[in-house]
């Protein structure tokens, strides 16, 4: 939770206790929105991007936008989005597409044997019939007598050429590809949530921001003002002193009040030019740029008339309660992820299926000494391969244990972020009920503190007062200009929260 506060001066002088003052703010942790496209663009480089688009004067749809184009976590939860996208074509790729591969050799083998060790010799082989006993004739080989011999000598250089391409597809392994596709779409839904959840929360951080900024300005009007009245005082009780009137005590009690406005002048001037500077940091925007924009309160209501405030439905019904959980994205991320975790269950379950691949081949091989007259001999290959699993030690179905066990934690989680949301919601609806009784109180404190003041200086004008009633009257009229301040833009923010809560922000 953000907490801003500003304390008003303290002076011994004053009866008054010093009073601090805070400006409630609670952050919601959990956005609910549409689920948006997967950005498309290009990856975020590591340098300050351009500011050349962005206004001299700023409104605060101008500052959200523009956060959103240009922050870092944004950008970075977009590129996750586009991985899952990504993962998404691959598991549907690797389910339906072949693997076809093609190869291609050429050898050449060289003998280091010598001559007389490859050279064989052949002698010439007749064949002849000669009759048998029982008047049949037998076909036999034998070497004629005197033939010659021929000798036949071993190429000591070899080449070989073979080649091939194969196809092989899955036709199933157990149900873990198409489980594998639904993990990848039910994460690239969790990423897509996440990423329009980040968005949200960015717009929520700018809107405070720069309320905050709009918010100490009034601050440093109005500590401006408190120095102004605290000088004409200073200067009257002089006046008043000179012409004997009045002790110089009075003088230096008055002089010790301007000297803690001016003090509080310059701590609310040093507190909002550090709002602008943590704004225009969301923004992205180079600290030696600062002095360069401004910001207005065009666009945003900050009159908060009784009709403006009664039109802001506060009610918070079993209803309302119901379509925020149905379109956070925080939640509905969560319950994708879920339900990827399950998908990733029935990937290992798959593990204890058999499996059926299915593959087909086309080749050839052919050697001789005489590269150009290698012959080829090519032939083709189909086959069918089946896994059947036996025994794993239980390893897979033991992890299948462990995955429920964390699906089961997953939506415990779930089910306390869902709690934690109604809850959130409770608040925002009271944060914006108390602001809705302080606006009116604040105003009702700072007519009378004015009032009291201006009679409390008249009174001392004509002597029928004191400088004490003078002091207290001024620490009551700076209270109550902070508590004005600070009420006004409690309720506006106070009003955004609940409709942030609620999930109906679109950024």
């Amino acid at each position: 939770m953000k907490l801003f506060s500003v304390s008003s001066r303290t002076n011994a002088a004053r009866t008054a206790s010093a009073c601090t003052f805070s400006w409630f703010i609670l952050a919601i942790s959990a956005p609910a929105f549409a689920q948006v496209p997967v950005p498309a663009g290009p990856t975020p480089s590591q340098s300050t991007p351009s500011t050349a688009s962005i206004p001299n004067v700023i409104t605060l749809d101008q500052a959200i936008h523009e956060a959103i184009d240009r922050n870092y976590t944004v950008r970075t939860s977009g590129n996750v989005a586009r991985r899952n996208a990504i993962e998404v074509t691959r598991s549907k790729d690797n389910m339906w597409l072949p693997t076809v591969g093609a190869t291609g050799s050429w050898n050449y083998d060289y003998s280091l044997s010598s001559a007389s060790q490859r050279t064989a010799t052949l002698l010439q082989i007749m064949q002849g019939t000669v009759p048998t006993t029982n008047g049949d004739s037998l076909l036999v080989n034998g070497v004629v007598p005197g033939a010659t011999t021929t000798q036949i000598v071993t190429p000591a250089g070899v080449h070989s050429l073979s080649w091939g391409a194969s196809a092989g597809i899955n036709l199933f392994n157990g149900g873990s590809d198409i489980a594998r596709v639904h993990a990848a779409e039910a994460s690239l839904g969790a990423a897509q949530y996440g990423f329009n959840w980040t968005r949200q929360q960015i717009a929520f951080d700018v809107t405070t921001d720069y309320l905050n900024v709009l918010r100490t300005g009034e601050l440093v009007f109005a500590a401006d003002t408190t120095l102004a009245e605290g000088v004409a005082q200073l200067r009257l009780v002089q006046g008043q002193y000179q012409a004997g009137v009045v002790a110089i005590a009075q003088v230096y009690q008055q002089e010790a009040v301007v000297g803690q406005d001016s003090l509080a002048l310059i701590q609310a001037r040093n507190t909002y030019q550090n709002a602008q500077a943590e704004l225009l940091f969301q923004l992205n925007i180079p600290p030696n740029e600062y002095n360069n924009y401004t910001f207005t309160v065009a666009g945003i209501d900050t009159s908060v008339t009784p009709a403006s405030r009664a039109a802001i439905d506060t009610t918070l019904d079993a209803g309302k309660i119901n379509a925020a959980v149905d379109n956070r994205p925080d939640i509905l991320a969560e319950e994708q992820a879920i339900q990827a975790r399950v998908y990733d269950i029935d990937i290992t379950r798959g593990a204890l299926l058999p499996s059926l691949d299915a593959s087909a081949g086309i080749g050839g091989a052919g050697s001789n000494s005489d590269l150009t007259h290698i012959r080829v001999e090519n032939s083709l290959s189909a086959g069918l391969k089946l896994t059947i699993p036996i025994f794993d030690k239980f390893q897979n179905r033991l992890l299948i244990d462990e995955q429920q066990v964390d699906v089961e934690n997953e939506r415990i989680t779930l089910e306390q972020d869902v709690q934690q949301m109604r809850n959130d919601a409770t608040q925002a609806v009271n944060n914006l009920k108390a602001a809705d009784l302080a606006i009116d109180e604040s105003q009702v404190a700072l007519t009378a503190a004015e009032e009291s003041l201006r009679n409390a200086v008249e009174r001392l004008r004509v002597g029928a007062g004191t400088q004490v009633d003078v002091v207290i009257a001024e620490a009551a009229a700076e209270t109550a200009r902070v508590n004005r301040v600070n009420a006004k833009y409690n309720f506006v923010l106070a009003e955004r929260q609940l409709q942030y809560t609620l999930g109906h922000w679109n950024y």
